[in-house]
């Protein structure tokens, strides 16, 4: 079974990261619209979709929405606008940050940027060579 990862703008301008197992992921919209369910959304309504993706395993909904709700706003807006440069630069480990965390490898950057639906900007495909 299936589901979304999806991310709302609210009212107030914050960003809202979530997954869903319905097949159309604008019911899902809707009910953050009407209230139907007490959380961050009911008091940051109206809300509009500013980014979705389906994924054919809701296990990896789940856990595209895990990873993106850890990212910063920027790094979510970059994602929003589907700016894969930036995404990258931002996915870069920056000074200050403890050294036990490992600096994640070019081939881990573009897996991760794959799994959410999109190419790192140097991931290309081989160019054939002209001989002769």
């Amino acid at each position: 079974m299936g589901g979304w990862t999806y991310m709302l703008r609210c009212s107030d301008d914050s960003l809202y990261v979530g997954s869903t197992s319905y097949a159309d992921v604008n019911i899902r919209v809707a009910e953050h619209n009407d209230g139907r369910y007490w959380g961050y959304t009911s008091r940051r309504r109206p809300v509009k979709m500013v980014w979705s993706k389906w994924f054919d395993d809701l296990r990896e909904a789940h856990a595209a929405e895990r990873q993106i709700k850890g990212w910063s706003r920027a790094k979510k807006l970059a994602l929003m606008r589907a700016d894969e440069e930036t995404l990258v630069r931002l996915s870069k480990r920056r000074a200050g940050k403890p050294k036990s965390i490992p600096k994640p490898s070019k081939q881990q950057l573009v897996e991760q940027l794959h799994s959410i639906g999109l190419r790192h900007p140097e991931a290309r495909a081989p160019r054939a060579s002209h001989e002769g």
